[in-house]
């Protein structure tokens, strides 16, 4: 696969990611929300903190989705292993960090109050455990590219 394609690719990746990120903060977390909280009367005081809190946590999700697309644009323009795409990536590992560290409290809050739901946990757990998961493997690729950034500008410097 030539790099334009992994690049097309990429990014046709990321839309549907996006789009999917789009769908969850604006119907299905919502909609969601509104089935298992409004339908309890514990639970109903939590449904306009809940839709804030899916809001704010859209916005370092979708920051990362901007940052995603710039690198596979370098891909594409062959400037895949550059200082700037191990600093985006970098970038990328601290959102998902900040991310997780929301759902953190969240699940802390959820306890503390004693008023959680074994759906809203599943959830909140399932996208904890992923944004650890795409943290560690964005750090552990923004220190690959930085060495192959610097690999590769030793080797343009020998002659």
């Amino acid at each position: 696969m030539k790099q334009k394609e992994l690049s097309i690719w990429l990014k046709l990746i990321i839309v549907f990611c996006g789009l999917f990120g789009l769908l969850f903060c604006i119907y299905v977390g919502p909609e969601t929300g509104r089935e298992i909280l409004l339908g309890s009367e514990n639970f109903k005081t939590l449904y306009k903190p809940l839709i804030t809190f899916i809001w704010v946590t859209g916005v370092p999700f979708f920051i990362a989705l901007v940052l995603g697309w710039r690198i596979c644009s370098d891909i594409g323009s062959d400037l895949a292993f550059t200082i700037k795409n191990a600093d985006r990536l970098k970038m990328i590992s601290i959102l998902s960090m900040v991310e997780g560290l929301l759902y953190i409290i969240a699940l802390l809050y959820l306890f503390a109050d004693g008023s959680y739901h074994a759906n809203v946990l599943i959830v909140l757990l399932l996208i904890l455990f992923f944004s650890v998961v795409i943290s560690v493997f964005t750090s552990m690729l923004s220190h690959l590219v930085r060495k192959a950034s610097e690999i590769k500008q030793d080797n343009d410097l020998t002659i």
